[in-house]
């Protein structure tokens, strides 16, 4: 019989102690950097802990600032500080219409909802009687709303969702994450009266933050003196050069680690990292084309259309072949985004009369830019 493939895999050098310390759902015991944040959600949901109504609370920023798992936190320190509270996290993006939203709910706080042939009225019907007969606190999070608010269906949801303390006295929380920080500009101005929410920024990493993250989960990841000196630093800057995005930095020592362990290295070094950061990077840059707003990908798709033409040039353009308009200054504002996000370069040619002429060019896939939605 030949020999089984796992047996001819010789590894002297064994680096990683515990790599699940750096996949994206692990959640540390204490979120370094985070203190204020975690404070401030903590003091908004802190009247459920006895059955008050908690504040609603609309928490934004770029892409791997700590958002969910900032939150995640709390909301887990919450239950086990308190019973009067049951807290549910959606993902919008998976779970992004308003009859998925509230199946997802009715089953999560135990409602018996059939998963065919259920309306969306009966379903939230059944979980308004779970709520009313558990006398609990029900905190609902809505994580990257933007899919699911950016639709006249969502806003319906989030209707259902605040209403619920005035039709049987349930004392509901939500909190909506979201990168945009205009999500909730467009909403219904009845939904933007009952939300009232406390809103939360959370600015991007800075290069010493990230050290300083990657250090305290390196030492849980791996074993100890396993880390050249210069790896943490590199992984840092190369993350803050990525829009200060934590998840770039963690996943580029995870899967340098797996690259030094697949050359039976004894050490991780920098030429690991070196080798995975374009892989990590095309990853990273393209799940950030999923947070962007209709405006925003139509812009993207025509840089992507014309790519290497200079923002005024591209901006006739734009006018040309879209039915809805945006003004210069949104336009420009607009392509800051992109270029703070990295999904674009913008490179200053010279100095005109209307200011800086830039030349853009797209820094991502031209195929999958113009299969999104834009407006």
């Amino acid at each position: 019989m030949p020999e089984n493939v796992f047996a001819r895999i010789k590894q002297e050098n064994q680096l990683f102690k515990d790599e699940t310390v750096l996949y994206p759902d692990f959640l540390p015991e204490r979120l370094w950097e985070r203190d204020q944040e975690v404070q401030e959600i903590a003091f908004a949901l802190k009247p459920a802990s006895t059955g008050g109504k908690p504040r609603n609370v609309f928490v934004y920023g770029p892409p791997g600032t700590g958002k969910t798992a900032t939150i995640r936190f709390v909301l887990k320190q919450l239950q086990e500080y308190s019973g009067k509270a049951k807290t549910v996290l959606v993902n919008c993006f998976e779970t992004n219409s308003r009859h998925s939203v509230l199946s997802f709910l009715a089953n999560a706080f135990g409602a018996i909802v059939p998963k065919r042939g259920v309306g969306s009225e009966e379903t939230y019907s059944e979980l308004l009687s779970v709520w009313k007969r558990s006398k609990i606190v029900p905190i609902i999070v809505l994580d990257e709303a933007d899919q699911l608010l950016s639709s006249e269906e969502g806003s319906k949801l989030l209707y259902d969702l605040l209403r619920v303390s005035e039709l049987q006295g349930t004392r509901t929380g939500v909190i909506i994450v979201s990168n945009d920080s205009e999500l909730l500009v467009n909403l219904d101005e009845r939904v933007k009266s009952s939300l009232s929410p406390q809103s939360l920024f959370f600015e991007k990493y800075s290069p010493v933050q990230l050290k300083i993250i990657l250090e305290e989960r390196t030492k849980k990841a791996f074993f100890s003196n396993v880390l050249e000196k210069e790896v943490i630093p590199l992984a840092a800057g190369h993350a803050a050069r990525m829009g200060g995005d934590c998840r770039v930095g963690i996943e580029c020592l995870l899967a340098a680690g797996r690259e030094a362990e697949k050359q039976n290295s004894s050490q991780l070094t920098p030429k690991h990292l070196q080798l995975v950061f374009d892989s990590v990077d095309k990853v990273s840059l393209e799940k950030r084309l999923n947070y962007l707003n209709a405006a925003e990908t139509g812009v993207l798709q025509a840089i992507a259309r014309h790519n290497g033409l200079t923002t005024g040039d591209l901006f006739v353009f734009f006018q040309d072949e879209t039915e809805k308009s945006l003004g210069e200054r949104m336009f420009r504002a607009i392509i800051s985004k992109l270029e703070q996000m990295r999904l674009i370069e913008a490179k200053s040619l010279a100095e005109g009369i209307k200011g800086k002429t830039r030349r853009l060019t797209l820094l991502v896939n031209k195929e999958k830019v113009l299969k999104l939605k834009g407006v």
